[in-house]
């Protein structure tokens, strides 16, 4: 790979056991083989308390002293992702939320797949992924479908599935979806859910390749577990996302 910048970007709620968590292992077995130019963490007003956004803060000093880091009055999602997004400058952007944790190595090979011009995000394979490889291949594409009478027919072709998991997307791609955001929405689900035309419409001509060079699982979410000891529950109505604790 030739001379390039990367900055990372950081989604998290007040969770500040997660995110040590999330650091220290991507700290470990990923963020050493890097050099960031710039990181920006979001911390949203969501699960925890005063003292814990605090104390978010603390874990992101301990690791990236200089960072750049928003504290919104409200929180919301899209609104992190397109406030992040949308603040970097490099020719890479590391996306990364916290709650998940690396189970391997990852270097510079995962910039590899970028070689191929048509590559806008380079996504982690995860365990809790319903993606076979070794049948489906490393494109993350979905078949799509026409609905007649109420009967789903194929349309015998596909469309990108472009993901807000831990992923390093191209810089200009980043910031040109971020502008296209709608904020009340689910980032992930207006990349293909038909809410956000413009958005699709950019994503259409290019490709989400699944980092998994052993064709197995590269990190795992450990955000689950914690959301279920809280009972805790994700909803997504009409592709906008919230929670909602039992």
């Amino acid at each position: 790979m030739p001379e390039f910048t990367i900055d990372l970007c950081i989604v998290a709620g007040r969770r500040p056991e997660l995110l040590r968590k999330t650091l220290e292992s991507f700290s470990k077995d990923v963020f050493a083989q890097f050099s960031f130019s710039n990181a920006f963490v979001n911390i949203d007003p969501v699960f925890g308390t005063e003292d814990d956004a605090v104390a978010c803060i603390e874990v992101v000093r301990e690791h990236f002293p200089q960072a750049v880091i928003y504290q919104p009055e409200k929180p919301g999602f899209c609104a992190a992702v397109k406030r992040l997004w949308g603040g970097t400058h490099s020719d890479y952007v590391f996306h990364l939320e916290d709650d998940w944790t690396a189970l391997t190595t990852i270097g510079l090979q995962v910039l590899e797949p970028f070689l191929d011009p048509k590559v806008m995000q380079v996504s982690f394979h995860t365990a809790d992924q319903n993606w076979d490889i070794t049948r489906k291949g490393h494109l993350h594409r979905r078949n799509e479908y026409a609905r007649i009478f109420g009967i789903k027919i194929p349309l015998f072709r596909t469309f990108p599935k472009f993901t807000t998991s831990p992923s390093i997307l191209r810089g200009d791609f980043v910031r040109q979806a971020a502008a296209l955001m709608d904020e009340t929405r689910d980032p992930e689900k207006q990349f293909y859910s038909g809410v956000n035309p413009a958005l699709e419409h950019l994503a259409a001509p290019h490709d989400n390749y699944i980092f998994s060079p052993r064709q197995t699982p590269v990190i795992r979410d450990i955000g689950r577990d914690w959301r279920d000891q809280r009972q805790i529950t994700k909803i997504i109505d009409n592709a906008t996302s919230y929670w909602v604790e039992k």
